[in-house]
């Protein structure tokens, strides 16, 4: 049934990418687009997840007119990474127990998860039927990202090693400055 007056579907008022390979890479954006005044503007939050561990690892918020979302967040986004659609009350439903899941490990998400997370307004999380599983074989797995400095990761390694107690995680940690690691994985 359509409640619009002139028998056209109701404006969406959300959307949400993330990628097709979240679970097996373990980290990716995962983007949910708020849209107001008729359309044209959007609130974007977009959030990079680390299911296997870290939660909320960056949190964005951003606020633009309608074509400056499709060609800078929206279209950049899709055309780096594998980003398919998905239902915004999946992925709310998707970063909030990412979010959870690192918070049991003791791990706070990013600074700017709380004002991203304004996009979620209006997407009931409970409305998602799917069901997701966090970390990698039963146990949390933190594998450093580019941007993290050897110390970071040493940082992070110790304290699931103190919050999680010996063999009850695992870590990937290669070591080095993140030019060396970038300039490691072109190869």
């Amino acid at each position: 049934m359509n409640d619009a007056p002139d028998g056209q579907a109701p404006p969406q008022t959300h959307e949400a990418l993330w990628p097709s390979d979240l679970f097996r890479q373990g980290v990716g954006w995962v983007i949910i687009a708020r849209f107001k005044a008729k359309g044209q503007r959007v609130q974007a939050g977009i959030f990079l997840v680390d299911v296997f561990c870290l939660g909320a690892k960056l949190a964005v918020y951003e606020d633009c007119d309608i074509e400056d979302y499709r060609r800078r967040i929206r279209d950049h986004y899709q055309s780096s990474f594998p980003m398919v659609s998905a239902e915004p009350c999946c992925a709310r439903k998707l970063v909030e127990q990412a979010v959870q899941y690192a918070q049991s490990l003791g791990l706070t998400p990013h600074p700017d998860y709380k004002k991203a997370a304004r996009v979620f307004g209006g997407v009931q999380a409970a409305q998602c039927a799917q069901q997701f599983t966090f970390g990698y074989n039963g146990k949390p797995f933190y594998r450093r990202g580019p941007r993290e400095t050897e110390a970071q990761a040493l940082r992070i390694a110790r304290h699931l090693e103190k919050y999680c107690g010996q063999g009850n995680y695992d870590y990937e940690v290669l070591l080095g400055e993140a030019p060396d690691i970038t300039r490691a994985l072109d190869l």
